[in-house]
């Protein structure tokens, strides 16, 4: 009886996670930094990338630390979403790692 209700178990994890799974793909985050605008989803995949008309009239040097700290705004950004989602979908749920 007891393996029963594991298998019972799983399968509401699995269908749990794949519901996070979409969660966190359809929850887009948008930043702007100096002009440059992301949006990525909350499972940090970049959706969008936009940069502004002057953006290559910067040095090299100067191009490459604003494309970085864009980056770094928007994984951040994203990652505060996906832990809200992860927070929502999997309340009350111990799962290591999660909480």
């Amino acid at each position: 009886m007891e393996l029963f209700k594991m298998a019972k178990e799983a399968m509401s994890m699995r269908s749990k996670v794949k519901e996070m799974e979409k969660a966190l793909k359809s929850k887009i985050v948008d930043i702007d930094y100096k002009g440059i605008k992301i949006s990525m989803n909350a499972k940090n995949e970049i959706v969008s990338l936009k940069l502004p008309e002057d953006f290559g009239k910067n040095s090299v040097k100067d191009m490459e630390k604003m494309m970085f700290s864009a980056m770094q705004e928007a994984i951040k950004e994203s990652q505060k979403a996906m832990a809200e989602e992860s927070k929502k979908l999997m309340g009350g749920m111990n799962i290591p790692g999660l909480n």
